[in-house]
């Protein structure tokens, strides 16, 4: 593949279309295994056990969690993501969306914290920490950058009441047309995490996505998360096109985070009630976003696999 490729987008949708109707798995041949191949067993998200200490490389990791127009389901998966991560260390959400804050309105942040964007003439709402022990920063107003606060290798952030506090991990929430404001956290290792719905229009928004981590920021790395799908395989046969384009039209690579098991009936009764990994965890949904959260950690790792284990499939995902 030309070293240019990563400079460039498809020139047209033809060119998309084709990558998306094509079968992956017929053309890569002797190409190597496919994306869906098994990888390394995964760290557990669980508790650890009393007494036992957690090993813990010094230094905050960053994750950009990031979309489509689409409304693929970014803020779900942000705000789950750091939740999931609060059984290994102390986590931060950083809400950066200035039009549609809702990581904070999923948390059930109070109206005047969700809307401070919009009632407070573009002031961010305090820092402030929710029962379950996560931060969360309001980086949405106007004029703002994501630059970590403080200074050294660990994030630290000024929390109502608390003081300062540093996180061992931390999660953007984005929109695609603010990934400029975060070129500081690129410098610091920050990994990518490209959420798309399911179908053409996913496979569309993805790519999209992906050409402007490469155009922007100069990533040659993501893992992609699928939201709302019927089941497993559909995430699986969604990524490999996705990665497939991603190689052969920007010279980036993928990796596939998981497949978000869609619920019907889940969206409506869990807004405004915080994360799904903590107040519904035994639903299929929080099983699926804790894979996702454990496959995040060993994103930025060399040999890392490219497969996640399936979820259950009774039953379907958030409102994602």
């Amino acid at each position: 593949m030309s070293g240019s490729a990563g400079d460039r987008t498809p020139k047209t949708l033809a060119e998309v279309s084709h990558l998306f109707f094509s079968n992956v798995e017929e053309r890569r041949g002797s190409d190597g295994p496919s994306q869906a191949s098994e990888g390394p067993a995964r760290p557990s998200l669980g508790r650890e056990p009393s007494g036992v200490a957690v090993e813990r490389a010094r230094g905050t990791k960053y994750f950009v969690v990031t979309g489509g127009g689409g409304r693929p389901g970014k803020s779900t998966v942000a705000v789950n993501l750091a939740s999931a991560f609060l059984t290994r260390g102390r986590a931060v959400l950083i809400d950066a969306d200035p039009r549609l804050p809702n990581a904070r309105f999923f948390l059930g942040l109070p109206s005047w914290h969700y809307l401070s964007p919009v009632t407070g003439n573009g002031a961010p709402a305090p820092n402030l920490a929710v029962d379950s022990g996560l931060v969360v920063v309001d980086r949405s107003a106007r004029g703002t950058t994501l630059d970590p606060d403080g200074s050294g290798e660990m994030m630290s952030i000024a929390v109502e009441g608390r003081g300062r506090q540093s996180a061992d991990y931390a999660v953007f929430d984005l929109p695609i047309d603010r990934l400029r404001s975060c070129e500081s956290i690129t410098n610091r290792g920050a990994h990518f995490l490209v959420v798309c719905r399911p179908g053409w229009g996913g496979f569309v928004e993805a790519v999209g996505t992906l050409s402007v981590l490469r155009k922007q920021l100069g990533a040659t790395r993501a893992g992609i998360v699928v939201n709302r799908v019927p089941d497993f395989e559909h995430a699986t046969a969604l990524h490999a096109k996705i990665g497939d384009a991603a190689q052969r039209l920007l010279s980036m690579e993928t990796r596939l985070m998981g497949g978000v098991v869609f619920e019907p009936s889940l969206g409506s009764e869990q807004r405004e009630r915080g994360a799904i990994v903590h107040s519904r965890p035994t639903a299929v949904s929080a099983l699926s976003l804790r894979e996702v959260a454990s496959n995040a950690l060993r994103l930025g790792e060399p040999d890392l696999g490219d497969g996640v284990a399936p979820v259950p499939r009774e039953a379907g995902g958030a409102e994602q």
